[in-house]
């Protein structure tokens, strides 16, 4: 597959996205189901600020989506691209 210059750019602007452990933890958990900031909080141990930073920058990258249900947001992946997308970097990941 041959890239743009602008294509490239975007790509390492995603893989960028999952350049913290956070990120990535926050993604894996939303692979299970979506989650509000304060489910995610609770279930990883990060500040609600930080959460919030970090879904963000996710949001901005297209990797997770925000859906208002009443007085919260519910955090998932943007679509199944994505999911693929963490599976297999989860996958990679844990082989030696």
């Amino acid at each position: 597959m041959r890239l743009s210059s602008v294509e490239a750019e975007r790509v390492a602007e995603v893989m960028g996205g999952l350049a913290t452990p956070a990120r990535v933890l926050i993604l894996a958990r939303l692979l299970q189901a979506p989650a509000t900031v304060s489910e995610l909080t609770a279930e990883l141990g990060i500040s609600q600020s930080a959460i919030s930073n970090h879904l963000r920058i996710l949001r901005h990258l297209n990797l997770a989506a925000g859906d208002r249900q009443g007085h919260n947001v519910v955090y998932s992946l943007q679509d199944d691209h994505v999911r693929a997308m963490i599976e297999q970097i989860l996958t990679h990941a844990s082989h030696d």
